[in-house]
């Protein structure tokens, strides 16, 4: 009795106890760039010289059966591949490894037949390509990887897969855990500056009242661009050119050391209240934006044009009224009698400045958002629907 009660025992922890899984971890990313430079890429092999993904794959436990598989597909208008495509479905046949291994996208392609592990261990295996794509849409992408040296503009999905398992048929059947990434490539754009300004020979008819302007541009494909913007005076006294005045004393960024001010991902910018020289009436004022872009080689720069623009000069003669920076846009938006006739000399606001109290759709904002959505009407990119007057 006692031996068969032990055999009992025994046989219920084989059966209930839990048996421990190899667990395997993926640390990494695949990487996003607006531009893929590209002087080798071949859907053909998978070779590339450019960085795609890079992860690290560790386990709990050692040794381990794995196999890792990539997959790319892209939908791009500029190539007539307006349905999601596949271009590239690599996958490696499974192999063994008793130490953490780094995947890099360079080091896999159809005549991949080792790695090496982080100790420097070689893993044989073998790299193979379906074939996906369409002739047709191939040669295409070839030739604008030819004639551009980049990927063509597009969506670009790319997944990332690895399987695992203790034993090598339980490998080959196991489902890949994907990391998956969506990726809008986009090709440098030129900037238009929209507000304010224009040629420098254009400054009366481009004139603005407000010493706070709200600068706009646009560059319709550079949606992960990080901006800068820069804004200097220009001295017909001292300047020769507009491409001199940019370089010599900025008001924008106040800091003299620094070319730009970074204003991160915009197409708009309030002039600040502060951290800024302030700009003066009757000046001429030049503006100038720059967008970098993230790229396989590195950062590219795109500079838009340089705009000039006016402050008008206020007042008859040399007196210049100075208004609070939310009266001067209403200065701009109002006609010349509707202004005077409340903010002029002996009219029911003359000298009037703000409480500090602004009210946005029902709610307290501050300032500069105030100062924004005023600049908004006068550029034009929003209108006043209803006004409402409280004493």
């Amino acid at each position: 009795m006692k031996l068969l009660s032990k055999l009992l025992i025994y046989f219920f922890l084989l059966v209930y106890s839990p048996i421990k899984a190899q667990n395997v971890t993926l640390t990494g990313t695949i990487y996003d760039y607006a531009t893929y430079y590209v002087s080798s890429f071949d859907p053909q092999t998978g070779a590339s010289d450019f960085q795609l993904f890079r992860y690290t794959l560790n386990s709990d436990s050692y040794p381990i059966w794995v196999k890792v598989s990539f997959r790319a597909t892209m939908i791009s208008p500029a190539l007539g591949i307006n349905s999601e495509t596949a271009i590239l479905d690599l996958y490696t046949s499974p192999f063994i490894i008793e130490n953490d291994i780094i995947l890099d996208n360079r080091d896999l392609s159809t005549s991949t037949t080792q790695l090496m592990d982080v100790t420097g261990a070689p893993i044989d295996l073998a790299v193979y390509i379906q074939d996906v794509i369409d002739v047709s849409d191939l040669n295409s992408m070839l030739s604008s990887i030819m004639t551009t040296g980049r990927l063509a503009d597009g969506d670009y999905t790319f997944q990332f897969g690895v399987a695992s398992g203790s034993t090598k048929g339980e490998c080959e059947s196991a489902s890949p855990v994907y990391e998956t990434r969506t990726i809008s490539v986009e090709s440098p754009s030129a900037i238009g500056l929209e507000y304010p300004g224009g040629s420098l020979r254009d400054t009366a008819s481009t004139e603005i009242f407000t010493t706070y302007p709200l600068f706009i541009w646009s560059s319709s494909s550079c949606n992960t661009c990080e901006s800068y913007i820069r804004v200097s005076e220009f001295n017909p006294s001292i300047h020769s050119s507009i491409d001199e005045a940019i370089q010599d004393e900025r008001r924008l960024p106040f800091d003299q050391s620094e070319q730009w001010e970074n204003i991160g991902i915009m197409n708009s910018y309030q002039y600040p209240l502060s951290g800024a020289l302030p700009l003066d009436y009757g000046k001429i004022y030049i503006w100038q934006i720059k967008n970098e872009i993230s790229t396989t080689s590195g950062d590219d720069e795109i500079l838009s044009p340089i705009n000039a623009f006016r402050i008008r000069e206020i007042g008859s003669g040399s007196t210049t009224t100075s208004y609070h920076p939310v009266v001067q846009i209403l200065q701009q938006i109002m006609s010349d009698d509707q202004f005077n006739s409340l903010f002029g000399s002996n009219a029911q606001l003359d000298s009037y400045t703000p409480t500090g109290n602004y009210m946005i759709n029902g709610s307290s904002d501050d300032l500069s958002n105030t100062i924004s959505i005023l600049n908004q009407v006068t550029s034009g990119t929003a209108t006043i629907t209803n006004i409402q007057v409280q004493d």
